[in-house]
């Protein structure tokens, strides 16, 4: 550390100390020097270790090892995340480990780049859903985390999730947060035309916080206004937010179209010799609404849903020409109509690019 002497022009110029005829009063002023001089060192000393602690943890193989299996992470993964730190250059390797930036930026070069690495198809397909189930991980353990207790805890450009009476739900963000209310952009159907509600509406609305775990709460309209040029509805502030549950896998909306056909289970032979053959009835397939989307499952808005129990073959697209086939079973249906009905779907079988197609919709890392 340096310090400059102040420059004076007083007659004692040239000397350090004025010799005076108290020697006791120029030896305590030396010592206040030294001491303040001592404190200044070690206070200075003390603020870089605590600024390089915080900045950057020294890389460990050993202890990234031990982290990474403390997360639940398996062996094969954590030696991917290693061959990541190597190839990517990552600096700050530790923060692989927790759900940062530098993850999600990290994974999306891994995930694009294993198109070109050499091997089939196959392996190529398997190591991008190895590369997708890290992020679900460790998603999943900062999720436990990351509790919601107020409307007024979120942040702009915070994402939710309106939903109608019917049970089709919309994609909004949050455009400001003051203290006597919250606004959020208006949500728009898939014509385009913006879905406005009555003042004093009261409507419920879902926020997926970090790893998936969803929460929910009742608002009600307070009014209209642009906020940073967007169409914003004012929504009244709530301090009882539900904690549903936490997913293993993020869900992401989609409201596209898709078809789905009911597999009925035959059975043939008698006694031991009996023998069971899933059948797609393809004379029955009916059309759908895909209402949001995991790697583990889907909602389905349809005039002729399912019961709950049937198994089905869906087909539809995560993106124009990205197309997804996956095999289900309905685990809940919820009627919305005379008719209508929602089914919450879990997947029993899906390919490895089936999945990746989803994943690659649900976390964009591009």
């Amino acid at each position: 550390m340096v310090f400059t002497l102040l420059q004076t022009t007083s007659r004692f110029s040239g000397q350090l100390f004025k010799q005076t005829s108290d020697p006791k009063s120029s030896l305590l002023f030396v010592g206040i020097i030294l001491l303040l001089f001592v404190v200044l060192v070690i206070g200075n000393s003390i603020s870089q270790k605590k600024g390089n602690s915080g900045n950057r943890r020294k890389y460990n193989k050993r202890a990234f090892r031990k982290d990474a299996q403390n997360l639940g992470l398996t062996k094969k993964q954590t030696l991917l995340l290693e061959d990541f730190i190597k190839t990517y250059h990552v600096s700050k390797p530790f923060a692989l480990l927790s759900n940062t930036s530098i993850l999600n930026n990290t994974l999306g070069k891994a995930v694009r780049d294993a198109d070109h690495l050499q091997g089939s198809n196959l392996q190529k397909e398997n190591r991008k859903l190895q590369i997708y189930r890290i992020k679900q991980r460790i998603e999943r353990v900062a999720g436990k985390f990351g509790r919601i207790t107020s409307t007024r805890d979120f942040n702009l450009n915070d994402k939710i999730t309106f939903e109608l009476e019917s049970g089709y739900r919309y994609n909004s963000v949050i455009t400001a947060n003051l203290k006597e209310f919250f606004c959020a952009q208006i949500p728009a159907d898939k014509h385009g035309d913006e879905i406005r509600w009555k003042k004093g509406t009261k409507i419920k609305i879902y926020l997926w916080g970090t790893g998936g775990a969803e929460f929910s709460f009742i608002s009600k309209t307070l009014g209209y206004n642009s906020i940073k040029g967007y169409s914003s509805i004012l929504l009244s502030h709530s301090q009882k937010i539900n904690h549903a549950h936490q997913r293993k896998f993020r869900r992401k909306i989609l409201n596209r179209p898709c078809y789905f056909f009911p597999i009925k289970i035959i059975e043939s032979g008698s006694g031991r010799k009996i023998t069971k053959e899933a059948v797609i009835l393809k004379n029955q397939g009916h059309l759908g609404t895909i209402m949001d989307v995991s790697a583990g499952g889907c909602s389905i808005g349809s005039n002729s849903p399912l019961r709950r129990g049937e198994l089905l073959k869906i087909e539809f697209e995560t993106t124009r020409g990205s197309s997804v086939v996956a095999f289900g079973k309905v685990i809940n249906m919820r009627l919305t109509g005379r008719r209508k009905g929602i089914m919450h779907i879990m997947f029993t079988k899906a390919s490895g690019k089936n999945l990746n197609r989803i994943n690659a919709y649900v976390y964009d890392f591009a």
